[in-house]
Order: structure tokens, then sequence, then C-alpha cells
């Protein structure tokens, strides 16, 4: 008998927490667990869930409580009042969707969804499983929040963190998790990710066919460091004028503090003269996999610690050499000098002298794709961590007990 699984997600936009869940969802055992999603605002995510024969629905968040944000926290008591008001009809709502689905398991993708699976649980009647993408807020940070979390998680069964550093900072602020806290990494779908048409994708770019291409795939998001990649582009065009560089993503959240990213870093490009050696093809979609293999290298760059950096992965699953930025779970996927380089985060010099050094060193690129290869082989692929979620749901369906 399966065992029918529902997914929460916050977003129906496509950052890295909505490709980790349809990549989990994707490689579940269907003679074990049926999944079926509950997304809450409309976007891509739909139809690719449709694709992989996966029912999902969309329960829009209401505008004020969709952009309300951790990161960009909004000040004073009149911008919550929206929220808090809007809250109950929504979580009548997406109560009444989640019993017509009768789960055995509530699996919660994103914080918002975290705090609404909680209040919901015992409506349910499910063992609920929250799935950490993210650092948890600093202390002092919306701290109403926090100690909201604080009391909902003592409701969860059992906590996925992405990496070592995310479980460690959400079992010191969150103690009720601590023992209840496994770490399980992203996983990718290698196969498909070495199927990209490169040559395509760089006709498309209106870039030569023959160019060293150094590119970055991430949301425009403060955090994601595209100004010091930037930087380090005219560095690097200073000595290898032909290099031409990617800045693969947009702006695809709408919660306060987002949006307007993509005008700034033109803008900046325009500034340090890279107008003619910079593309911005925005949103990639389906087609990630020829974006990966358009690249040379691919460069990650967070100024903060990322908590995984599911990008990386990607990379050098679809056989292209990374340099990451040497902070949080990044430590944790890229072994120094074996499957990539690491940087200083925000050291955009040190991100220069790598790029070049990659750049013209056709040997190294390839040997630390191949150790790139070799190291998502044996830890991110979707089978192996598949078979550690399942591992998981059936720890919390048998051994963990719904939390009274």
């Amino acid at each position: 008998m399966t065992a029918p699984v529902l997914y929460l997600t916050t977003s129906g936009q496509v950052g890295g927490a909505e490709r980790c869940l349809l990549s989990l969802a994707t490689s579940l055992d269907r003679a074990r667990f049926s999944p079926e999603v509950l997304i809450g605002s409309p976007g891509p995510l739909l139809a690719m869930f449709a694709a992989e024969s996966i029912p999902a629905e969309v329960i829009p968040l209401p505008p004020a409580l969709r952009r309300l944000s951790r990161s960009h926290p909004n000040p004073g008591l009149a911008s919550k009042l929206p929220p808090l008001w809007q809250a109950p009809l929504y979580l009548q709502r997406l109560a009444r969707a989640g019993a017509r689905r009768h789960p055995a398991l509530i699996h919660s993708n994103g914080v918002k969804m975290h705090y609404l699976s909680a209040l919901l649980q015992r409506r349910w009647g499910a063992p609920l499983l929250w799935h950490l993408h993210d650092f948890p807020a600093g202390p002092g940070k919306e701290p109403w929040s926090s100690r909201l979390l604080r009391h909902l998680s003592g409701r969860v069964a059992l906590a996925v963190a992405n990496s070592a550093a995310v479980a460690q900072a959400h079992a010191a602020r969150y103690p009720l998790l601590a023992p209840r806290m496994r770490v399980i990494p992203n996983g990718v779908a290698i196969e498909r990710l070495q199927a990209g048409d490169g040559i395509g994708m760089r006709a498309r770019w209106q870039l030569p066919p023959q160019a060293l291409v150094i590119g970055m795939v991430a949301i425009f998001a403060p955090w994601k460091g595209q100004e010091v990649f930037l930087r380090a582009a005219r560095r690097v065009l200073e000595l290898a004028p032909a290099t031409r560089f990617v800045l693969v993503g947009d702006d695809i959240y709408d919660t306060t503090g987002h949006g307007g990213r993509r005008q700034e870093l033109e803008a900046l490009a325009r500034a340090l003269g890279l107008s003619d050696a910079v593309r911005f093809p925005g949103f990639v979609g389906g087609e990630i996999a020829s974006a990966y293999a358009a690249l040379d290298v691919m460069v990650h760059a967070s100024t903060a610690p990322e908590p995984f950096g599911r990008t990386a992965i990607e990379a050098m699953a679809a056989g292209v050499p990374v340099i990451a930025a040497a902070a949080g779970g990044m430590l944790e996927v890229v072994e120094p000098e074996v499957s990539g380089l690491l940087t200083p985060p925000g050291d955009e010099a040190a991100l220069a002298q790598a790029m070049l050094a990659l750049a013209t060193d056709p040997e190294r690129r390839r040997r630390l794709a191949e150790g790139g290869r070799r190291r998502v082989r044996e830890r991110f692929s979707e089978a192996v961590v598949g078979r550690q979620i399942e591992a998981a749901y059936r720890e919390a369906l048998e051994d963990a007990p719904c939390p009274a």
C-alpha cells in the first residue's frame, strides 16, 4: 500500500528549494509513496510537476502574506497587520485542500509553509517533516516569528537539513529539533544534466562557439554575489579580453526586499565597461542542462554562507568545473583542487585569479570537471538522495510518533 505524501511549498517560481522539491518527488519509489503538491503561488513549477505526472494545485497565498520576508523584515506593526488578518482564512483553505488528500505524511518546503503546516498538523493527523533549506534568522531578527517557530517546532516529527551547517544552526536555535534532525543533501538527475545543447545555447546568447565562457547560475538576490562576479570579470578581461561572461537568473521572488536586481546588475555591468562581454539571458527553466553545457567554468559567488549550493552540484554533474565561495554548506560540496576551487566570499581579486587560472589551463579544467562528476555520482545523485529521503519518511511514519 502506498503512503500519500503531501508536499507544501511556498513559491511556484523555480529557485533552488523548488528544484530540490521537484527532484525529491520525482525520485520517490511510487510503489511505496505517492506524492501530491500544494503550491503557494502561480509559476512554472506547476507545469514541471505536471510533466512528471505528479498532481499539484496552486492555493495562492494572500499578497501581504506572500510578500513577508525574514531577510527583509517589514518595519512597524502596520505592515504586519494585513498578513495577520489574512492568515486565518488562508489556513482554512489550505486545511481543506490538504484534508481532501488524506496524507500519511506532510513534507513542508519553505519557512512560510513550516509555520502553516505546524498549525495544521494536528488537524491533518499526519507526521510532519520540515525540509530546512536555509539558515535560521540571526539573533535579534524577527524575534516574534522566531519565538513562534521555536514553539511550533515541537510538532515536527523529523527535520531534514540540506547540509550539516544548516542542521547545526537550526539545532542551536531550536533545541526541540536537535534530536529529530537528519542531514540529507540535495540530489540531481545526472543524466538529464549531461544532455544539454551547449552549442545551441551559445548561439542564442550570441556567444562565439570557441569563446571561453564563465557563468553564474543563481537567482538575483542580494547575497548571491553577482556584483562580486562582475567586478572579478572586469579584472579577467584586462588579461584575457576574449573571455565572455553569463549571468543566468532573474528576479523571481516578490517578497519584500527582492526585485529590481536585474536593472541594478545591468547598470553595474555598463558602469564597469562590460556591456559587450556579459549576457543576461534570464530564467532558463527546463533548459538548465543546456545553460551549463554552454559554460566552460561555473562560479558560485555568494557573499553570505550558502546553506547548500545546488547550482554547484548541477554544474559538477554537467561536467563543468566549479569555483565556489568557501563558506557554509559549500565546504561540504567542493573538495579543493579535487572537485573544484574555493575562494573567500566577497573577494573579487581572489575570484578573478581563480577564473584566470582555469581560463588558461584546459587540463586543470578537465581534471576538476572529472572530480566534480565523481563527487556527484557518489554523494549527490537523485538515486542516492532519494533512498535517504525514503528512509526518513519510513522513520517518520513508523518510528517517530506524531507529536502531541
